[in-house]
Order: structure tokens, then C-alpha cells, then sequence
């Protein structure tokens, strides 16, 4: 449901306990600009525990504590296992247990009214029909980023362990949730793996060694563009932790990116069916005024979205020889394309995804260990 969530807390609330016998860990100077100190305490490569950030203000404004944490680390010591909405007052529990064994003192409630300055709802979502998280990862690799997305300072990566459509405000990311669970933190996309992930890889090898989950992530890493995204999805801005722990949020956020980004206007390329021919048949006959050549166009464009890298790598090769913006010139053209592919004709694995986004159900380590 969700992963990592970043909190801001007014200092004044948290109780710093005596560390003379060095029973926690102590807040480190990280660094010192001309308008706060900024201080850090952490418990060292252990994801379980949140990372602590002490802003310093020099002038008049209250100073504040960044809370950051992965929920499903909090709770299940790793992130395969999924939240749950009813589980907020455990991990609300926890987190405050979890801070006191960092010598930090603070009630319940003001983590519940902490203010949410990013998180990340995500979806694991187990796969059949002989589908894999690299394949599917690969097919998505070829999508256009329609106009919906910030494209300003967009990263478009796929690394071989992931794809990434990242800005510095927000991001999607897929990948292979069980591969990463072995992987070191250098090659991982999960930065903060945990001894326990590492023996869930070893178990679901030996119980279900054919076992697939794609892992969707989308990450709202700017307080600006999640109040812009809760806005358009009918909530709050500027919410505490209790409004954006729900799976209605959450699902509604993962869904938004889903059907609007990933999907869009790139069903067509999704196509079970690979028949030019059927394509050029099917383009003449749901037009009312068929133009031969104006077809034929069509098909070749069809052809050469779904070729190789896709849309993106046609991009990049037509834009050597045309000025960029004339590019959005065939963007009506791929329109068409995609409302000519019929849904009945999509691989299985769109469906796939689309059923775990409506249902939303988690995952549990019991799902896929026997």
C-alpha cells in the first residue's frame, strides 16, 4: 500500500534523552549553512529503525525533525509484506517504540498529526500466464510520456533492473521485487535491503522458484507536486500522517499514474496481436473516408513505435533530423493508433495490473511461502 513516508515534527514536541552512557545514538553536526545547522541521527544499516534529521534554524522559525521510514520495513522488517490501513495504529506504536530506542521521546499523537512532506504508495503485484517482471518491465520501457507528466528534467531509465520515469517532484518506478531482494545495496533498487529480505529471497527460491512479482512504486517526492496530485484526486493538501495512510489514498494515487502515464495514450503498444496487414484492414475500415496512403503511414508507425526501444527510441532517432517540438506533430497520429486497438487483444499482464490496482489487496509473505 505504502512504503516510504518522510514526516516534519516541530522539535519542541520530541524529548531528548540523556545520553551520558551512550545508550543511543547521539545527533551528529552533518553540515552548516548560513541559515540552519542540520544534525543527523540514525541507527546505523538497520532500515527497522527511521532516519532522524534536526534542522537548526539561526533565525526565529520553530526547528523541526525529518522522520523518514519505510512502513513495511517498520512493521515486517521488510517491504515484500504490504500494509494495511487497519495496521496504522500498530505502526504508529512501533515508530514510537522505535524512536525511543533512539533516545527520542514523543507521543502518538503528534506522529499521527506529523506533517507529510513525501511518500510513495506502491503495489506488488504477483504475475502469471508465464509473464516476467524484466519482460513487462521491458514492454513499458517503449511508452511515450504524454504532456500529463513534468518532463522538465526527466530521467528516463532502464538499467536492466528497473524503469525508472523520474523527476526531482515525482517518479515511477517498476521492477523485479523478488530479484532485488538479493541484490546488494549497490546493484538494488531498495537501497535499505534487510537481512530478513535476504532469507525471503532464499525461501520463495526453494518453495516457488518461478514465482514473478512487478513491483510499482510511485514516489511524490516534492511536498508541491503531492499537494497537486492529492488536489486532483479529490483530497486535502498538505496532510498528516493519519490522511494519507488509507487505501483508498493510496490506491488512488498508484491508479492515477497507471491509467493516465503509463497507459494513457500506450495501449496500442501493449497489442497481444503483432499483424500488420490486420492493422491496415482494421484502419480502413473504422475510417469513413479511407485514404490508402494515410493508412499505410499508420501501419509503418505502428510498426516502428513497437520495434526495439519503442516510441522513445523513435524519438530520439527522428528528432536527429527534425526540430523536437515537430515531434508532437504525430502525436494525434498515435492517438488514433491507440483507439484502434481493441482491449480484448491486450497481453494478459495489462489486465493483470489493472485487477491488482482495483483491488488493492496485499500482499503477505504468506501469499508466496506455502
Amino acid at each position: 500500500m505504502i512504503d516510504t513516508i518522510v514526516l516534519t515534527i516541530s522539535k519542541e514536541k520530541f524529548r531528548t534523552l540523556d545520553n551520558t552512557q551512550g545508550l543511543y545514538p547521539s545527533w551528529g553536526l552533518q553540515s552548516r549553512t548560513f541559515n540552519y545547522d542540520k544534525y543527523v541521527k540514525n541507527r546505523k544499516n538497520d532500515p527497522r529503525f527511521p532516519r532522524l534529521t534536526f534542522y537548526k534554524r539561526k533565525d526565529d522559525r520553530t526547528p523541526y525533525i525529518k522522520v523518514e521510514f519505510s512502513a513495511g520495513k517498520i512493521l515486517f522488517n521488510d517491504n515484500l509484506n504490504e500494509p494495511e490501513e487497519k495496521q496504522a495504529p500498530l505502526l504508529i506504536e512501533t515508530l514510537k517504540e522505535r524512536l525511543l530506542e533512539m533516545g527520542e521521546v514523543i507521543t502518538k499523537s503528534d506522529l499521527e498529526n506529523g506533517d507529510v512532506q513525501a511518500f510513495h504508495p506502491s503495489k506488488n503485484i504477483p504475475l502469471s500466464d508465464g509473464y516476467t517482471a524484466n519482460g513487462i518491465r521491458n514492454e513499458l520501457s517503449k511508452i511515450n510520456i504524454n504532456k500529463k507528466f513534468d518532463l522538465t528534467g526527466m530521467i528516463f531509465k532502464n538499467d536492466g533492473r528497473s524503469l525508472q520515469i523520474h523527476t526531482e517532484s515525482h517518479s515511477i518506478v517498476f521492477y523485479d521485487k523478488i530479484a532485488d531482494l538479493n541484490q546488494k545495496k549497490k546493484k538494488a533498487v531498495d537501497k535499505d535491503q534487510t537481512p530478513k529480505q535476504f532469507s525471503l529471497f532464499e525461501e520463495i527460491k526453494k518453495n516457488q522458484p518461478k514465482l514473478e512479482v512487478l513491483r510499482m512504486e510511485i514516489r511524490l517526492s516534492k511536498k508541491q507536486k503531492m499537494n497537486s496530485i492529492m488536489q486532483k484526486l479529490g483530497f486535502q493538501k498538505n496532510p498528516k500522517f493519519k490522511d494519507i495512510f488509507k487505501k483508498d489514498v493510496c490506491q488512488k494515487v498508484v491508479k492515477w499514474y497507471w491509467d493516465n502515464i503509463i497507459k494513457g495514450e500506450n495501449l496500442f503498444l501493449f497489442g497481444l496481436l503483432n499483424n500488420p496487414k490486420r492493422l491496415f484492414n482494421d484502419i480502413l475500415r473504422k475510417n469513413e473516408n479511407p485514404k490508402l496512403k494515410e493508412s499505410i503511414y499508420l501501419v509503418g508507425l505502428d510498426v516502428l513505435c513497437k520495434d526495439g526501444g519503442g516510441i522513445r527510441e523513435l524519438r530520439d532517432i527522428s528528432e536527429k533530423y527534425i526540430k523536437q517540438r515537430n515531434w508532437y506533430r504525430y502525436s494525434d497520429d498515435i492517438k488514433l493508433l491507440n483507439n484502434i486497438e481493441s482491449k480484448n487483444t491486450l497481453h494478459s499482464w495489462v489486465k493483470q495490473i489493472d485487477d491488482a490496482v482495483k483491488d488493492f489487496k496485499p500482499i503477505k509473505e504468506s501469499d508466496v511461502i506455502p
